[in-house]
């Protein structure tokens, strides 16, 4: 499965990226919204890893874009933040995230709950 993950961390990007590859997922990595809007139409993610806090736009905008589009509206997206508040988390769900998970995190976590989605998207 193909992974885009939208992280402005580059070393955080770059680690998450590393993690994935090593459990035979093929990732993308993006720093900006509109760097994602690139990727994706070139590389066709099946799951998108977001990060809320991003340098041109805020990742739940761009997840409840996705929601709105017909071709992108069932497409698992995992939001990554450091925003850790309860009203936060559910603000995140209800953006249209299928998951919600806050930083730091330990890696072993976020690979289950990407190997969840992605058991979910083949279904």
């Amino acid at each position: 499965m193909n992974v885009l993950v939208v992280d402005d961390d580059k070393e955080a990007a770059s680690f998450i990226k590393y993690v994935l590859q090593a459990e035979s997922y093929r990732v993308a990595v993006a720093h900006t919204v509109a760097e994602a809007r690139r990727c994706f139409d070139e590389f066709h993610p099946g799951l998108i890893i977001l990060d809320r806090g991003l340098p041109d736009a805020d990742g739940l905008s761009w997840c409840q874009e996705l929601r709105s589009r017909c071709e992108t509206r069932a497409m698992p997206v995992l939001v990554l933040s450091a925003a850790k508040s309860v009203d936060a988390v559910v603000e995140g769900l209800n953006s249209g995230a299928d998951d919600y998970m806050t930083k730091p995190f330990h890696f072993i976590e976020l690979l289950a709950r990407v190997d969840l989605l992605a058991r979910r998207q083949a279904a």
